[in-house]
């Protein structure tokens, strides 16, 4: 198949990338787009799970890297804050895979977006995208980047700045937005630096949920298993919470098994206990234990949480 996007130099293929537009205005129907995530806030506990104004400064170091989250006085972009760019990067990746031009800068229809990500159409969920809008702007993500032996800290905001285009009938909330996302974000999603997520991802209703589903869906993918200890998933998550009440709200998860995807169990046998993402495809999880002689220790993780 030909495609007018691809050059060919002997056996070089170069992929080019999309024209670039002043404005990307977003138009596709909300029911035909797949939800696609970059991997970095996949991987790092960028968004807050608090449900109040969060204005802690939080850092994450791991293998080197170190990243800070700096919040404004409005607070830090929370995981449902997130949706917005989530909507964005989803709608650049459809764009971008057509060939069609695309830009930072996205003209977003609001009540499209609140159905796409099945939120409520009532009037207060148009003035809670501006205060969406306002915490992802000031929410500074501050990291260390190695060059050539040297360090430097690079500092980045989630979006560059927002503005309202149609106003609701009472001038409090939005019906249009265009907003300008960061380069970060943008070349994450122009370099398919991203991971597909699963329709229902807009349905898990608690914070902590959303981030053990992202969680599992970058480590574990579509591998039969992955093992995690406690206090690593909790550093990995962002949670503030004590060791014992994190093992607690992970045990009510568990309990509830309502993650997409997979199924979450907690091995009290280990030293520390490890949570492990199960595949919801149980054929290929018996298949995989059978063949690496894990079959006792599945059956019997998987027996006392959810009597398989």
């Amino acid at each position: 198949m030909s495609n007018s996007n691809t050059k060919k130099k002997s056996d070089l293929v170069i992929l080019e990338m999309p024209a670039q537009a002043e404005l990307f205005i977003v138009e596709t129907p909300i029911q035909d787009w797949p939800i696609k995530d970059d991997i970095s806030s996949m991987e790092y506990p960028i968004f807050s799970l608090s449900k109040k104004r969060d204005t802690r400064i939080r850092t994450y170091s791991r293998g080197g890297k170190t990243i800070r989250i700096i919040p404004s006085v409005v607070g830090a972009a929370t995981v449902f804050d997130q949706d917005i760019l989530i909507y964005c990067i989803s709608q650049l990746v459809k764009a971008a895979d057509k060939n069609l031009a695309v830009s930072r800068r996205i003209k977003i229809s609001v009540t499209p977006f609140l159905l796409g990500t099945h939120r409520s159409k009532g009037g207060a969920s148009y003035v809670r995208i501006i205060d969406m809008c306002r915490r992802l702007k000031g929410t500074t993500i501050e990291t260390n980047i190695k060059s050539n032996e040297l360090e430097r800290i690079e500092g980045f905001g989630l979006i560059e700045d927002y503005r309202v285009t149609q106003y609701t009938k009472n001038q409090k909330g939005a019906l249009e937005l265009e907003i300008t996302i960061s380069e970060w974000l943008y070349r994450a999603a122009l370099d398919f630096d991203i991971l597909t997520l699963a329709p229902g991802y807009f349905d898990i209703g608690q914070a902590m949920e959303r981030r053990l589903y992202t969680l599992g869906r970058k480590h574990c993918g579509e591998r039969p298993w992955f093992s995690i200890g406690l206090p690593l998933l909790k550093e990995k998550i962002g949670s503030a919470q004590s060791a014992s009440q994190f093992k607690k709200d992970i045990s009510n998860i568990i309990k509830n098994n309502r993650l997409p995807e997979y199924h979450l169990a907690l091995d009290t046998l280990t030293n520390p206990n490890q949570v492990i993402y199960f595949s919801r495809d149980h054929k290929k999880v018996f298949l995989e234990a059978t063949k690496t002689g894990k079959i006792n220790w599945v059956h019997r993780l998987l027996q006392r949480h959810l009597g398989i």
